[in-house]
């Protein structure tokens, strides 16, 4: 079972990136307005306890992915770029689910929002 701290900062990532994506704020402020939200925090606890046959190495590799996003956001700045990037953690997630994003925070809504189901 993933440590549930390693679960809030890949919840606090992903929704940080999802942030820059739809409103341009700073990643960083992002990030640490939802590390320290109750409700990220609360997530985290559950996601660690009902997904337990996640890793903490597997916790790990998708916080490195959400930080190689971020820093491509910096390093390239592109819109469209930001959310296949994005997207991309989302679709590896959802095809080692069996095809199905597993039922965790709010990614299916930031999916949908972005579009990640449609592969361009």
């Amino acid at each position: 079972m993933a440590n549930p701290l390693l679960w809030v900062e890949a919840l606090a990532g992903l929704k940080a990136l999802y942030d820059v994506i739809q409103t341009g704020v700073e990643y960083a402020a992002a990030l640490r307005r939802h590390l320290a939200e109750p409700d990220t925090i609360a997530e985290s606890q559950r996601v660690a306890e009902v997904f337990s046959t996640y890793s903490d190495e597997e916790v790990e590799q998708l916080v490195l992915k959400i930080n190689g996003c971020r820093d491509r956001f910096m390093s390239q700045g592109s819109g469209s770029d930001r959310s296949r990037c994005f997207c991309s953690i989302l679709n590896e997630i959802k095809d080692g689910n069996g095809g199905e994003l597993p039922h965790i925070d709010d990614w299916e809504r930031m999916f949908d929002q972005l579009k990640c189901g449609v592969r361009k």
